[in-house]
């Protein structure tokens, strides 16, 4: 349950902070007071998106917090866990700021979230009725996953889901192919005249840059064996080289070790350059005797280098990338030369698919249709408890015929499918007996739409077990004895959920189990949304004000105070 909402600095509140409690929790006010703003702080930390303006003048961020108890929802502990959120005991926290900047940041537990994982745990914890969610009855996009839920069909949605994209990827390759395949047909014989091209070149990713420096070698032959004989005889043959040179300075050290033993390590220093200087003169001389001069073998370098050079300006990028061509070039070419058998291949493969799809739809459209009666004659149930005590309700299930895809097999004739399947359901009211069963939009009025809405608000949360029910205003277009009825519902709902209401009726607000009282004051430079819990005594002034408006009389708040203790007697 929700124990606390906190807000500061958001829209015309500056700072406050309400408690809630288990049951029904009524929310009142005058017009323009502000109850709508503390619902949207609600929604705000639990992840609605909202932007800078929601920041109270003259301040530099907002901040809304929200406490639960979540000891009894087991969903909310594996969330945390699954998404390595520390736990705080029983309770946690929300937490969302948002700056002047335009930022957000959101908390839960004091760990910093994303948006999105904010919104996850907040479709847990909290339904929420806003003022014109009646209207979405209305768009029969929406009827048929209310009655999924209702009918407990999300692991059945998922694998049709799964089906459905193997369908649909299916039949993106095989189409793929079929525009590819005819593309290159048309080009067929150009794609086989460069991948012989190609081939007769054959072509190594790392061939280039070796057989230049190869080139550069036989090139300069002539040189390298001029130098490095040169070399040689530096270091080692000609008279007073290196190594003779070397030779001697080592024998007059040796002479003036004998006297000085500092020049020890000096003529081992020596020694040690006279055998440097004899593996250097080896090295070059090994190299000298190894050089070729082979003119025939630069002729055949300079020949490929020019052939690999004239592939490069031809097909562009480097010898790795038209190595690459070629191989897609042969797999052009093969599936062109195998097209038939690539695309019965494909096609077997979309039937499968299709097949799969078929046997989820058909089970998913019949539990749909088991679910449909319990569900119709369970909301006229509640509607009859509402004050529509004749009114019928019904589901219309129907597919579309189809004549491309997507389409499976439904009872024997193709049908559009979708990721929800091939079901068309719609939503059937007739409010008065003798009336035929029509769509809600054409006969439903806005109090009817409301109570509608409510009796699936009751019967899903029977079914989802989320703990925090809100209702913004379901009274619209309802009175008298039947906003009695919708109160006593939001009392009965209210046993197993914690329900918060906003209400202009008294007739709901007398069943109050806790009783708040939005109020807007302040100066003349700011207005000011604060509320507070209301005592019995003003609880009862509270709903006779609900009750006479401006003017309120001894009999209105004898007619308040029955009110109160009627729903009292009978919770």
């Amino acid at each position: 349950m929700l124990t606390f909402l906190y807000a500061k600095n958001y829209l015309l509140i500056d700072e406050l902070k309400v408690g809630f409690t288990p049951g029904l929790n009524i929310i009142t006010g005058e017009t323009g007071a502000g109850k709508s703003i503390l619902i949207g702080a609600l929604g705000a930390v639990l992840g609605d998106r909202l932007g800078k303006e929601v920041i109270r003048g003259g301040s530099d961020k907002a901040v809304i917090e929200a406490e639960f108890l979540v000891s009894s929802l087991p969903a909310a502990a594996a969330f945390l866990r699954e998404k390595e959120i520390e736990e705080q005991g029983e309770s946690l926290l929300l937490r969302r700021e948002v700056h002047a900047t335009g930022k957000s940041r959101c908390f839960i537990n004091d760990t910093p979230v994303p948006l999105p994982v904010l919104t996850e745990l907040g479709d847990l914890l909290v339904d929420l009725h806003g003022q014109h969610e009646h209207q979405l009855l209305l768009r029969v996009a929406n009827h048929g996953p209310y009655l999924d839920a209702f009918a407990g069909l999300e692991s059945d949605l998922e694998a049709l889901r799964e089906a459905y994209q193997e369908l649909t990827a299916a039949t993106q390759e095989l189409r793929a192919v079929e525009e590819q395949a005819a593309e290159l047909a048309r080009s067929r014989d150009y794609m086989a005249f460069q991948l012989q091209e190609i081939r007769a070149v054959a072509p190594a990713a790392d061939e280039e840059e070796e057989l230049q420096r190869e080139e550069q070698i036989l090139r300069n032959a002539e040189l390298l064996f001029e130098r490095t004989a040169q070399i040689f005889t530096r270091l080692y043959e000609s008279e007073g080289s290196a190594a003779e040179q070397l030779t001697a300075a080592a024998a007059d050290l040796a002479q003036l070790a004998a006297i000085d033993s500092r020049f020890s390590a000096m003529q081992g220093d020596c020694q040690s350059a006279r055998i440097l200087v004899d593996e250097l003169a080896k090295s070059v001389q090994h190299y000298n005797q190894a050089i070729a001069f082979d003119p025939e073998r630069l002729e055949k370098i300079r020949q490929r280098l020019a052939a690999l050079t004239a592939l490069r300006r031809k097909h562009g990028g480097s010898l790795a990338d038209i190595i690459a061509l070629g191989d897609r070039l042969e797999r052009d070419l093969g599936l062109v030369d195998n097209l038939e058998a690539t695309l019965a291949r494909l096609g077997r493969e979309r039937e499968a698919a299709r097949s799969r799809l078929a046997g989820i739809n058909a089970g998913l459209s019949g539990k749909r249709h088991g679910a449909a009666e319990d569900f119709s004659s369970r909301v006229a149930a509640v509607l009859a408890l509402l004050g529509m005590p004749r009114a019928q309700f019904a589901v219309a299930q129907h597919s579309t015929p189809a004549a491309d895809e997507p389409w499976v097999e439904l009872e024997g004739q193709r049908v559009r499918i979708g990721a929800r399947g091939s079901d068309h359901l719609e939503y059937l009211l007739s409010a008065n007996p003798g009336e035929e069963a029509k769509p809600l939009a054409a006969v439903a009025s806005g109090g009817e739409i409301s109570r509608v809405m409510l009796a699936l608000k009751t019967l899903l949360a029977e079914a989802d077990r989320v703990p925090v029910l809100i209702f913004d205003e379901i009274d619209i277009g309802i009175s008298g004895r039947i906003a009695q009825a919708v109160g006593r519902s939001l009392r009965e709902l209210a046993a197993s959920h914690q329900v918060l209401c906003i209400t202009h009726l008294p007739q709901i607000a007398g069943m109050a189990d806790h009783h708040l009282l939005v109020e807007k004051g302040g100066d003349e430079h700011q207005t000011r949304t604060t509320i507070r819990p209301l005592s019995q005594e003003e609880r009862v002034a509270q709903v006779a004000a609900l009750i006479g408006g401006d003017v309120v009389t001894q009999a209105h708040l004898q007619s308040a105070s029955e009110l109160i203790a009627a729903a009292a007697g009978g919770s």
